[in-house]
């Protein structure tokens, strides 16, 4: 079930601002508990909602359907979770990133579920929360550079698991909370930019189960469709490297975050180079790369795999370029404390 936001809201920061809204400890010690309970989400169709949703119905059989069920979510900006949860608003906020890393280190605050490892128990495999795509025509277009994409990606985490504190003070600048953040995110995720191995695919898949058992698709894309075919058939063209003078570009557009300029981070200093490819690298919002995997501006673009799922559905030829983000444990379920 969904109730309006709006009233809330106000309500949360008018006793934020006025210095009441003293509130007791939510006694929540379970997330069976949650039943009849209110919990804020920052989207109803994102991959940490998709992983709570799959918690409570396969773990705790409570059903937490965007539309009706046992729990009631409340679809709020991550920044305003907690000011919802610490005016007694909702009773749980499912928090990841930055503010999942802040209300770790505030004691008005306790994690009531480790979701994501708790999916990984349940579906006996890692989350895989996004991936990278493109489309079939380009994808056949574009084959051997797509290899030597791929490549660069793996070269790329080679040198990163090298330089991890190195990078990770790069990519925030001068603040050192900011590179603890950094290295707290990559204790918990994981970025497979380039790796198409079977235990990929398996966590793909696995994320496709989780979500056809609570409803969002009706079944899982069958995998030769929409995997890129890295293996030479007999009708292909030989692949070919490109003519000394002769470069392609990739486009590849990913989620605007320093995890992914860590993880791309040796590509764009030069340090990981190409005889044939040049990687043209874009950092976007949530919202703007959802738009451009819709108009087609990339060749490369970072998508949920229930978008890929969804896009399959409606007849798009869209294809799986590699992994992209695993979620070990960053998807975090607060209370009160």
């Amino acid at each position: 079930m969904i109730r309006p936001l709006a009233s809330i809201l106000v309500v949360a920061v008018f006793v934020a601002a006025c210095g009441g809204g003293e509130t007791t400890p939510t006694g929540i010690s379970s997330p069976s508990e949650l039943r009849g309970r209110d919990v804020g989400v920052v989207s109803l169709v994102d991959a940490a909602t998709l992983e709570y949703r799959y918690l409570m119905q396969a773990g705790y059989e409570l059903e937490a359907s965007p539309a009706e069920g046992d729990v009631t979510l409340h679809e709020a900006p991550s920044e305003s979770l907690r000011t919802l949860l610490a005016g007694g608003e909702i009773d749980a906020a499912l928090v990841r990133g930055l503010d999942a890393f802040a209300m770790l280190e505030d004691g008005d605050y306790r994690v009531l579920s480790h979701v994501s490892e708790e999916v990984r128990a349940l579906a006996k495999s890692p989350i895989l929360t996004s991936v990278l795509t493109t489309y079939a025509d380009v994808a056949a277009s574009k084959r051997e550079a797509f290899l030597e994409t791929n490549r660069l990606f793996t070269e790329a985490r080679v040198y990163f698991d090298a330089n991890r504190s190195g990078v990770f003070q790069a990519v925030s600048g001068d603040a050192d909370s900011d590179a603890e953040f950094v290295a707290w995110w990559w204790e918990r995720h994981d970025l497979l930019f380039g790796d198409f191995s079977e235990d990929v695919v398996a966590q793909l898949l696995s994320l496709w189960t989780v979500a056809v058992d609570v409803g969002d698709i009706e079944a899982a894309p069958e995998l030769e469709s929409v995997l890129f075919n890295t293996a030479e058939d007999e009708d292909d063209p030989p692949l070919t490297i490109a003519a000394e003078g002769d470069r392609v570009t990739v486009s590849l557009a990913v989620l605007d975050h320093p995890g992914r300029r860590a993880a791309l981070f040796a590509i764009e200093q030069g340090i990981v180079t190409s005889d044939s490819v040049d990687l043209d690298v874009s950092y976007l919002s949530q919202s703007a790369l959802t738009e451009a995997a819709s108009a087609g501006q990339f060749d490369v673009v970072e998508t949920s795999p229930i978008a890929v799922a969804l896009g399959v559905e409606r007849g798009l030829d869209i294809v799986v370029l590699s992994g992209a983000l695993q979620d070990r444990d960053g998807t975090l379920l607060f209370v009160r404390e």
